[in-house]
């Protein structure tokens, strides 16, 4: 991954909104998980979407991509398994925690650097 000068509160803000995507879609599963033949989905990969927002110039929409599960089908050929989907949300909640916290500890620094303190 080519890594260039980039801007903490830029690149934190676009992992809040990746991870806000992710969550969405996660929660989508979930919300169909007794559809049948629906197909459970995620979003591109983090890089992925970076790379999207260079090449666009803007924070996009993360793609959501349609996964195979590797835990299995039910026999209408939905693959939403909700223990799997349990995992990748609380997943994305801890990642959101942890950049958000990072986020605001930025900003405390800044602060503290303009203000004296």
């Amino acid at each position: 991954m080519n890594i260039e000068p980039a801007n903490l509160f830029q690149l934190a803000s676009q992992r809040l909104q990746w991870l806000s995507d992710r969550q969405r879609v996660v929660s989508e599963n979930v919300a169909n998980a007794d559809v049948s033949g629906y197909r459970a989905r995620d979003v591109q990969s983090f890089e992925s979407y970076l790379e999207k927002g260079r090449e666009a110039g803007l924070s996009p929409d993360a793609d959501v991509i349609e996964v195979e599960s590797s835990w299995g089908q039910d026999l209408t050929g939905n693959n939403v398994v909700l223990e799997e989907q349990m995992v990748l949300a609380a997943d994305t909640a801890g990642q959101y925690r942890i950049a958000s916290n990072l986020y605001g500890k930025a900003q405390q620094m800044i602060l503290a650097v303009a203000t004296g303190r």
